[in-house]
């Protein structure tokens, strides 16, 4: 086997000065990418059908990539296309929205004369939307918008936070696409070093409490049983919302649910299954549905889905992430900027952190936090300079900077593919058809593993928090206690579930047992008989592992009366050599 590591996003370094705690988040960072990947290989076999296994993605550290390889970069632009699609006038959307105030419901979450919206966007739109949206689809049937949360829409994996003066004119943009999942780990490792982070990028008021998980009963802070200290906090004050002032607001990490790179991992692995579509109907909006990846319309599923379809389906190629795995911004394109004194904008935007693509050695960017913000001293403001992306006719008009979202609209965020060739005489892949609903009972669909004092704090600090499912720390000979193990699509009978764990070979870890102590609604309470085939629970566990048991890597199954054996989902315990 190669002796790989999965690298930290852009190749960051934030312990540099403190070698064992770097290769302690390094170590945690490999551990996490792996997990990762090896579910995504897994992909979805107990709900529907055709979604896998992901045969056609790599994980790299089976198999001896070099610099021969090929690397594909997949970009998209960073403004969150379904703002466009849904509310838009030149959408010819029913609401009829201008541009102007599109932008402002990607800054604000609402249109200018209304109230913030801070569990998202108040609008409904048609839940049917593939093979393609259908405005005339009875009202009725329509659902709220989402993703929600406190900037839930900026779903593009990049947000930001703006700061404005008393006059309502910008001074200052922080862009971020750092994923929330490397953010849990620095403060696995340190929360202190969290804090030293914050205070440099939002502001140096954050105190450490500022960023812990409040109780439910608002006394203290959450303890994760895992480290023995407070949990971490996603969506804190200072980086919850599109708006930052001296008090609160904040762009660190991405915190809309769905921008994760577990997301970004599992969405590459499943667009690299070919589906039986005819020519025609093969493209970003057919390719999501019939795969179903993704959410259609965004500009970054369909794309990334797409291009990995494409890399595979035309080069007759498998394919992986390209190391460092992450989500990058990129430079924007500053040739419609004009400033009132003639100077160059781009030297008004700083990357904080990450590393262009000079540095990288690469065809892309790799920022990870990036800075536009005019020196105060120039006596103007970010909204004093003009930006040519309004169109009038067959021209565009310069228009003064109002929004982050017009700047949003001219840069890219990425992520790059890198092709691997199969081994002589595979097979080759057999063309699938669209996924479909698996009928009958199942066994549900295991979606995280997370302490439940962790999992209904977060829910009461927003109810739509960003959850990370980072392998649970364990050691051999230890019991941990009241953990929720999340199951979506589960059948009537999930009182009478078996919960069994798994070796990465696929082999039964009798050592490891699981005791059943409640079983909840996702909202916390006692779950009855009557939920139906679609229903949520969260198992509570307490988890005890044998001293017997070989350290790595496990994966968890959980099985109903009258289903199949499950396929366990691989990576959602690491049990650790005792004393380490």
């Amino acid at each position: 086997m190669p002796d790989f590591t999965f690298s930290t996003p852009a190749l960051i370094q934030d312990f540099s000065d403190t070698p064992p705690l770097q290769q302690k988040l390094n170590q945690y960072w490999d551990l996490a990418i792996d997990a990762y990947t090896q579910a995504a290989l897994v992909s979805n076999p107990w709900t529907v059908n055709y979604q896998a296994p992901c045969d056609w993605y790599v994980n790299p550290k089976n198999v001896d990539i070099t610099a021969a390889n090929p690397v594909e970069p997949i970009f998209w632009t960073a403004f969150p296309n379904r703002l466009k699609i849904y509310f838009s006038a030149a959408e010819k959307s029913p609401y009829q929205m201008s541009s102007a105030q599109v932008y402002a419901l990607a800054d604000f979450g609402n249109i200018p004369q209304s109230n913030a919206f801070p569990t998202g966007l108040p609008f409904i739109i048609p839940s049917k939307r593939c093979p393609n949206l259908n405005w005339q689809q009875p009202i009725n049937e329509w659902v709220q918008y989402d993703p929600q949360g406190p900037r839930g829409w900026l779903d593009e994996y990049c947000e930001w936070a703006v700061t404005r003066n008393a006059d309502g004119k910008i001074t200052r943009i922080s862009f971020t696409c750092e994923n929330p999942e490397y953010w849990y780990s620095l403060w696995q490792v340190s929360p202190e070093k969290v804090l030293a982070l914050y205070q440099q990028l939002v502001s140096p008021n954050v105190v450490l409490e500022d960023l812990m998980l409040p109780s439910t009963d608002g006394k203290g802070f959450v303890i994760d049983p895992t480290t023995g200290r407070a949990a971490y906090n996603p969506l804190n004050k200072w980086n919850s919302g599109t708006v930052a002032t001296d008090t609160y607001g904040g762009a660190v990490h991405l915190s809309s649910p769905p921008n994760t790179i577990g997301a970004e991992i599992m969405l590459a692995a499943q667009a690299t299954l070919l589906r039986q579509l005819p020519p025609d109907q093969y493209n970003m909006q057919r390719m999501v549905c019939s795969g179903a990846y993704g959410r259609p319309y965004r500009n970054s599923d369909p794309h990334i889905g797409l291009q990995v379809n494409q890399l595979v389906k035309n080069l007759g190629v498998k394919a992986t992430l390209t190391n460092p795995v992450g989500l990058y911004l990129q430079r924007p394109d500053f040739s419609s900027y004009k400033t009132p004194d003639g100077k160059d904008a781009s030297q008004f935007y700083k990357v904080i952190r990450g590393r262009t693509a000079e540095q990288a050695g690469a065809t892309y960017d790799q920022i990870l936090h990036a800075e536009f913000s005019v020196p105060e001293e120039l006596g103007y403001t970010v909204s004093d300079i003009l930006i040519g992306n309004a169109v009038q006719g067959s021209s565009q008009v310069p228009v003064p900077i109002l929004y982050a979202g017009q700047i949003a609209d001219t840069f890219h965020v990425c992520l790059a593919g890198t092709a691997i060739t199969p081994a002589t005489g595979e097979p080759a892949q057999t063309f699938l058809p669209p996924v479909s609903d698996k009928t009958g009972d199942t066994n549900g669909q295991i979606s995280m593993l997370l302490a439940n004092p962790i999992l209904l704090a977060m829910q009461a600090v927003n109810p739509y928090p960003p959850f990370v499912q980072l392998p649970v720390q364990i050691h051999q000979g230890q019991t941990l206690t009241g953990f929720a193990l999340q199951v979506s699509y589960a059948n009537d009978n999930f009182n009478d579930a078996q919960i069994a764990f798994w070796d990465e070979q696929g082999n039964s870890e009798t050592g490891i047992s699981a005791t059943i102590t409640a079983i909840d609604t996702t909202e916390g309470t006692p779950a009855g008989k009557s939920s139906g085939g679609d229903g949520q629970f969260n198992y509570i566990l307490n988890i005890t592992v044998a001293a017997s048991v070989s350290p790595g890597l496990k994966g968890v199954s959980l099985r109903n009366p009258n289903c199949d054996m499950p396929v366990p989902l691989p990576g959602v315990l690491y049990v650790n050599a005792k004393g380490n």
